[in-house]
């Protein structure tokens, strides 16, 4: 007896509609997910700009009281400022040339 063809059986039409109709509503189930998903990370990226901007905002406050305060100690006290202003100075010139002479190549000696 021979077989029936894959178009003369109605059985698997009905089962290739039904796969067919999974795949469906899969790819739309996936279509919201992958929506859920750009939604929630758009949500976490606008939180954690906020957050930081906050977090900067505050810094930049606390940046500003600390440059205040030291204006005014600088300016109640002009020659401590300077004396620290000139060791730091001279401290940073000591540190340049001592790095710069380590750094130098050592001369080369013809004679020897």
């Amino acid at each position: 007896m021979p077989e029936p063809t894959r178009s003369e059986n109605p059985n698997v039409r009905n089962v290739q509609r039904a796969f067919e109709k999974q795949i469906s509503e899969l790819r739309s189930e996936i279509g919201r997910i992958n929506k859920t998903i750009e939604e929630r990370g758009a949500e976490i990226t606008r939180e954690a700009i906020e957050a930081a901007s906050a977090r900067a905002s505050r810094a930049a406050r606390r940046v500003a009281a600390e440059t205040q305060s030291i204006s005014e100690v600088a300016r109640e006290n002009p020659g401590t400022t300077g004396m620290a202003l000139g060791t730091a100075a001279l401290l940073g010139f000591v540190v340049g040339i001592t790095v710069g002479m380590a750094s130098r190549a050592p001369a080369r000696r013809y004679w020897s």
